[in-house]
């Protein structure tokens, strides 16, 4: 095993195991309700939604500023990455637990067709962030991989669910900052075609 897949193994292992049982704690720790629930679902949301931006502005940043933090941030983003993975297998868990708690509640097929392909995605990207994975798909199938495994996560927390959501105040804590990540994003890109002419945009 690799110092990189050592790494990885410690966070994942680390996040699913401190993050899990905090949420499993507070659960046994309050009565039974959706809303005791859904708190956790919510705040394990937020959290994957955060180390999500961090991956997403990680090499733009760099580009853009190069200072010593951005390039930390940078030589950390699969680290941050395989975190990302971890909160979400907590939040997959806390979602299993309330449908199979809660028979009565609905289970909409075109969410659980789109949230699996998503994680379908995110643990294929998890299993490549290792490197004998990584290294057997080659380096022109992981870009795709894992620009694709972006491009979801994206659409699942940064776009509006309809015209409604926009007017929403809890749907822009997700949509301002994806809407500020893709400026930086953008903004890094031009940067980068005036500087070497123009090449497709990195993930």
């Amino acid at each position: 095993m690799t110092s990189n897949d050592k790494k990885n193994w410690y966070v994942l292992v680390s996040v699913v195991g401190l993050l899990g049982g905090a949420c499993a704690a507070w659960l046994a720790s309050v009565a039974f309700s959706d809303e005791n629930v859904l708190l956790p679902i919510h705040l394990t949301a937020r959290i994957a939604f955060v180390l999500y931006l961090v991956v997403l502005v990680a090499r733009p940043l760099q580009q853009l500023l190069r200072m010593g933090w951005t390039a930390a941030l940078l030589r950390n983003r699969r680290l941050v990455g395989v975190a990302f993975a971890g909160v979400m297998t907590v939040h997959l868990g806390l979602l299993a637990y309330r449908f199979g708690s809660q028979p009565d509640l609905d289970h909409p097929l075109l969410k659980l067709l789109f949230g699996g392909a998503a994680y379908g995605l995110f643990y294929l990207m998890l299993i490549t962030s290792f490197d004998a994975p990584k290294k057997a798909v080659g380096p022109r199938a992981w870009k795709i991989l894992h620009r694709a495994g972006l491009i979801w996560a994206g659409a699942i927390f940064g776009l509006p669910r309809s015209l409604e959501s926009l007017s929403d105040p809890e749907y822009w804590q997700f949509g301002l900052p994806f809407v500020i990540a893709l400026i930086i994003r953008i903004t890094a890109w031009q940067q980068s075609r005036r500087r070497r002419g123009s090449r497709p945009l990195q993930v």
